[in-house]
């Protein structure tokens, strides 16, 4: 698991300062289900841990959006909440041929909003999606999927920016244990409630906050399943 433990949200934390976290992509994190988002297992994690006040975390998930998307409406839905940190989770929809966005164009929209991002002080986690079920999708779709999943790890790399790589983990789950990756799907593309869990487990891990004790019968199945991808990737 990756350490994020270093970003500057933190620092301000250990100041007692306040700090804004904001969730910036598509269907996979706009609130579309009953139950809890990964963002909100991340919200109360944070709030368990470090105090009820110790921030405001904002969900700007809007379905069915691209980073073309997230460029367009940058002003709007984070420049004006001036956030400390955000989340990055785009691409599946770049991937679709409907869209019309090439694997350059991606690339350099993920570019484009880090410099926008840092210029305004913040970081950035950029996310990887977790494992979709590329079998199920039209060929060209799959293979520009993986190619975009390639281009975040990329950007964040040169970036220096903070990456998530969910679909690493996700992917020894879905080729060793199908099984039990088709009870964390909904579709093809998106993760249903206890997916949504392990993806908010998993960046906890990486953020080094602990998760909601109290609400461990929230998270009990997709505890359990990161455990096991942890065995996975120690094999």
């Amino acid at each position: 698991m990756e350490d994020f433990s270093g970003l500057h949200i933190f620092h301000k934390l250990a100041r007692g300062q306040h700090i804004v976290v904001e969730a910036f992509g598509s269907s996979n994190t706009q609130r579309r289900l009953p139950g809890m988002t990964w963002f909100d297992f991340v919200e109360l994690a944070f709030k368990q841990h470090y105090g009820g006040g110790c921030g405001n975390f904002i969900n700007c998930g809007i379905g069915g959006d691209t980073s073309s998307g997230l460029l367009a409406r940058y002003q709007r839905d984070l420049d004006a909440y001036k956030p400390d940190l955000v989340i990055i989770t785009i691409g599946g929809n770049d991937s679709s041929t409907l869209k019309n966005i090439s694997k350059a164009q991606f690339k350099k929209n993920l570019l484009d909003l880090q410099k926008r991002i840092a210029d305004m002080g913040a970081e950035v986690i950029f996310q990887t999606y977790y494992a979709c079920m590329l079998d199920q999708l039209e060929q060209e779709m799959a293979d520009k999927m993986l190619a975009n999943m390639q281009s975040i790890r990329e950007v964040a790399k040169q970036t220096a920016s903070s990456l998530q790589d969910h679909y690493q983990r996700w992917q020894l789950l879905q080729e060793q244990q199908p099984e039990l990756y088709s009870m964390l799907m909904l579709d093809p593309m998106h993760v249903n409630e206890t997916g949504n869990a392990l993806l908010g487990l998993d960046l906890l891990a990486s953020l080094k906050v602990p998760p909601p004790a109290s609400l461990q019968h929230s998270y009990k199945a997709a505890f359990f399943a990161q455990q096991l991808i942890n065995q996975l990737a120690r094999q």
